[in-house]
């Protein structure tokens, strides 16, 4: 088998910072390597990137500063060469925060686990409060798109706290300022180009408070495309009035076969509303005049219009009260005035279809027809000649605890999750694997110990659905 490498860096995020240390005492590498893999690994505590060159006993630069994987195996040092060192050999490190860059590599299916490296320090005072800076994440490089959701794992306990704040860089490219992260999950939709995050947790009492901040997650659009992605999606029909009253309907739903989603159907049944045209309500005074209409029945709070003479009135120059038919007006003395209104308007009502059965589409095998039936049994039950249909695309969403995915072999091994996962909220087990999530096969692939059991944890959403086609069949 071929030799792999791959190279790791730290970032803004995820530097230790030991700027606060009156000492550093050491740095403790926790590491495993697996047969046939091996780590190296170089440091930069100013402006260049260094290794400890062992026979003088002193830091000194790396000969490739832009860092490879190859270069960084080549120069730098063992986890073993690190972990030995004296507390003499960070005198220089002081008052700096500290990057690592870490090569890897393998020549089989094994890969080298990095559980943490920890930069160890006296602190000169107690420091109950620290502020972590997150690297800016980018949503779209052109146009400022919609921030969907913003998800933060944080604890604290007894007096702890942890408070995130974020700032957004808009269309015109300039940052606001840090607020309350709450204030950009806001409808309508904050949009923003990038966004980054200032975390300050404070832990006042030593050796009892805590405060942990484990990950942000941000959801958002990749455009400016508004698109179904979780939750239920509704389709409705045009309302029609048709000709003979419906007391019966049959209904086909084509759309995709989507694992953990659910078409319902529903049907609204009224009886057609009642139109008037022209109704005198009298004539003119060139005073204000109060007229009831002569029908007040289920008045519809559309469809009003006022005529003088024939000519229609603007809506703020009069008033109409559907709840009791009254009309308030000025008309010019001895001008005709007219009305045309809608009455008997009852709202629409919806009851559930039946759920007949599904079969499988003939022309196309990705998709299926869902039929759905209503049928009028009782008197009670709605019929009429105005009809309207609303099908929902129901997309289940759950969490799975702890699954046992099965016993690790050593070398990387492939899961079908059972559900589309959401990838940011994935834990796997054992915490020293690693393991990569192919979304667009739920597929989890994992390296683990030989020996292990792999399980894991995650919240997960059914892909979004849609509509292919919806034919529905009315009859008496």
């Amino acid at each position: 088998m071929a030799t792999k490498r791959d190279l790791i860096l730290t970032t803004t995020a995820s530097e230790a910072d030991s700027s606060s240390f009156p000492s550093i005492t050491g740095i403790a590498i926790d590491a495993t390597e697996p047969e046939g893999t091996s780590t190296r690994y170089a440091f930069k505590t100013g402006e260049t990137w260094q290794h400890y060159d062992t026979s003088n006993h002193a830091w000194a630069d790396v000969a490739t500063q832009e860092l490879t994987a190859a270069s960084v195996m080549t120069e730098g040092n063992t986890k073993a060469e690190i972990n030995a060192l004296p507390e003499t050999a960070f005198t220089s490190w002081t008052g700096h925060n500290v990057n690592v860059a870490i090569a890897r590599q393998t020549t089989n299916n094994n890969q080298p686990v990095i559980n943490g490296i920890a930069v160890n320090g006296q602190a000169g005072a107690q420091i109950t409060t620290k502020t972590v800076n997150s690297n800016t994440v980018v949503l779209n490089n052109e146009n400022a798109v919609e921030v969907l959701d913003i998800g933060v794992d944080a604890s604290a306990t007894n007096g702890g706290s942890v408070v995130v704040m974020a700032s957004i860089q808009g269309q015109d490219n300039s940052w606001s300022g840090y607020q309350d992260y709450h204030n950009y999950v806001t409808s309508p939709a904050t949009v923003a180009k990038a966004i980054k995050f200032k975390t300050v947790l404070n832990a006042p009492t030593v050796g009892s408070s805590t405060a942990t901040i484990n990950s942000i997650t941000v959801k958002h659009r990749t455009d400016n495309v508004a698109v179904f992605s979780e939750g239920t999606g509704v389709c409705l029909t045009q309302t029609h009035n048709y000709v003979n009253n419906i007391t019966r309907a049959h209904l086909m739903v084509k759309h995709p076969i989507v694992p953990d989603t659910e078409i319902t159907a529903e049907i609204a049944l009224r009886q057609p509303p009642a139109e008037v045209k022209g109704e005198v309500l009298g004539d003119g005074t060139g005073e204000q005049q109060s007229v009831t209409l002569a029908h007040t029945e289920d008045l519809a709070s559309h469809g009003f219009v006022l005529y003088f003479d024939g000519v229609q009135q603007n809506a703020s120059t009069f008033s109409f009260s559907p709840n009791d038919g009254q009309v308030t007006f000025t008309a010019p003395a001895g001008a005709s005035v007219t009305a045309d209104y809608i009455y008997n308007w009852t709202k629409e009502t919806f009851v559930s279809m039946t759920h007949d059965t599904e079969y499988p589409d003939k022309d196309d095998n990705t998709l299926v027809d869902d039929q759905f039936d209503y049928i009028a049994t009782r008197d009670t039950d709605p019929t009429g000649t105005v009809c309207t249909v609303r099908v929902s695309l129901v997309q289940h969403t759950g969490n799975v605890a702890n699954e046992v995915l099965g016993t690790a072999t050593g070398a990387q091994q492939s899961f079908k999750l059972a559900h589309h996962a959401k990838a940011e909220t994935i834990v796997v087990q054992p915490s020293g694997a690693t393991w990569r999530f192919k979304d667009n096969t739920d597929v989890l692939q994992v390296t683990a110990q030989e020996g292990e059991t792999i399980s894991v944890s995650y919240g997960w959403a059914a892909r979004p659905n849609y509509i292919e086609s919806l034919a529905c069949i009315f009859n008496e």
